[in-house]
């Protein structure tokens, strides 16, 4: 116990040194000096999650992306390593033919696009769609524009950067909301065709590359031949992913790349992987995850981001007008704390699944207050900000074990002591869900103590400090996980 005592000394010291803090005001990325123990590599570490597609709805599964990504992002950083943080963006292909026919078909102003256009421009892509399946030869008309943006046709390729403008500034705000931001920005577009004609004629060289009888080019993968260029000339978005890895070789010197996308994708990645190894590069991996199922809001199934992110934040409004626990000004709560509860208990009701597990959704097992949830981590922070603020003296700087018998405290000792080699695991693993269960773990320490080992009540100053430093201790390292599973821990709720 008197060893477990020193090394909470030591933690206690850090946190006297304010590492636990965020590396600027727009991400909420964690440097702590002390865990650059646990680093595995040095060098850049490139983490590409989210990336959506320009006409498609931005759903579930980017969520999950997007989540999960965070967190990894954070972790790293965490552990003092440099990070990039890539958002790319599906903005190329046939897809975008579909969309601008969808436009000219349902008349879609600028002014329209404009005021909401994430679910204008699905509209479009829907409608377009709906329409090639009673005309053949909308999908023809579609690969037409495509290829003319291959070759740089002004017209269509004015259309597209306009609506990537507005997709982006939109997308933008939503992240906003989760804390979310991202180094670079990508796109499909930046390696099409005539960006990447040198390395598809270096995959020729090298015999990675072969001419079909129809004129596709392909390569063989584990015994099967894999398009990466079309018929017509135009490129497949496997061609535009070998591009990227190596331009962010070049341009990053990168220690690792990691792709934070759904199982679904599996064998895009095997093909990737294993022609950019012909090429030199190995340092890249697939981090997959299962699916979200039965995710619905009180409208219907959910189609679009700020939708399910609507819902928490509605729902969690709803629980707090009803409390009588609650310290916020009501007025408050519509734009911050409810928003902020809501998005805490959907991505930890996320991030503590197994990554590759399927899993249902439930919106009254994600909010409730008195299960494993977001909204306990939020609840217990909240309680020991209120602790901290009411006890009216100052914490001891160190930790005097003759004052602390009380076997409580000697629990959040030990559950503080494991803190570090948690995020080592979770490093190791890539799995939230061993941080998520150890604060959930933490938490219930935490309140077991509170029950028996007052602070204010305590005639003895000189325990009243001591116990004031255990649970501010517990506060921070319960706010410092927080931040790493990308939430903003609040002090009233």
């Amino acid at each position: 116990m008197l060893d477990k005592i020193h090394r909470f000394s030591c933690i206690t010291s850090f946190l006297k040194m304010e590492i636990y803090c965020f590396l600027s005001p727009q991400r909420r990325g964690i440097f702590n000096p002390s865990s650059r123990a646990f680093c595995s590599a040095s060098g850049k570490i490139l983490v590409e999650f989210s990336s959506p597609n320009i006409a498609k709805p931005f759903h579930v599964g980017h969520l999950r992306s997007t989540i999960i990504g965070n967190f990894i992002a954070n972790l790293f950083e965490d552990s003092g390593q440099a990070v990039w943080r890539i958002n790319y963006l599906g903005d190329w292909g046939t897809q975008f033919g579909l969309l601008k026919l969808g436009v000219e078909q349902l008349n879609l102003t600028e002014e329209d696009l404009k005021s909401d256009p994430i679910k204008q421009l699905f509209r479009a892509y829907v409608a377009a769609n709906e329409k090639a399946k009673e005309d053949e030869g909308i999908a023809s008309k579609a690969r037409e524009i495509f290829s003319r943006m291959e070759l740089e046709d002004g017209d269509d390729l004015s259309r597209w950067n306009l609506y990537r403008e507005f997709t982006v500034a939109e997308l933008k705000r939503v992240y906003s909301r989760l804390g979310v931001c991202f180094d670079a920005y990508e796109w499909e577009s930046m390696y099409r065709r005539k960006n990447i004609e040198d390395i598809l004629e270096d995959l020729r060289k090298k015999g990675i590359l072969s001419k079909e009888s129809d004129g596709k080019e392909t390569v063989e993968v584990n015994g099967r031949k894999v398009a990466v260029v079309k018929s017509d000339g135009t490129t497949l978005y496997l061609a535009r992913d070998i591009a990227a890895v190596l331009d962010r070789m070049q341009k990053h010197n990168f220690s690792h790349l990691f792709y934070i996308v759904d199982s679904g994708q599996s064998d895009h990645f095997r093909a990737l992987f294993h022609i950019v190894q012909k090429l030199g590069i190995t340092q890249v991996s697939h981090v997959k995850f299962g699916r979200i199922k039965g995710m619905s809001t009180r409208r219907g199934s959910v189609v679009f981001l700020e939708d399910i992110l609507n819902e928490a934040r509605d729902i969690m409004r709803e629980k707090q007008v009803k409390s009588s626990t609650t310290k916020v000004n009501l007025s408050d709560l519509t734009d911050k704390t409810a928003d902020i509860l809501g998005i805490s208990a959907v991505i930890v009701n996320d991030l503590k699944q197994r990554r590759q597990k399927d899993y249902n959704f439930d919106w009254k097992n994600a909010l409730q207050v008195e299960g494993d949830t977001g909204i306990k981590l939020q609840y217990t922070h909240c309680r020991l900000v209120s602790l901290s603020e009411k006890a009216g003296i100052e914490p001891d700087l160190t930790l005097n074990p003759e004052l602390l018998p009380h076997t409580k405290c000697q629990e959040i000792i030990l559950e503080l002591d494991k803190f570090p080699s948690i995020l080592a695991r979770s490093r190791e693993s890539l799995e939230a869900c061993i941080l998520v269960t150890y604060l959930f773990t933490l938490c219930n320490t935490i309140s077991r103590c509170l029950k028996t080992a007052r602070v204010k009540q305590e005639p003895s100053l000189d325990l009243q400090r001591q116990r004031l430093l255990i649970f501010n201790t517990a506060r921070k390292t319960l706010a410092h996980g927080m931040k790493i599973l990308g939430l903003q821990p609040l002090d009233r709720m």
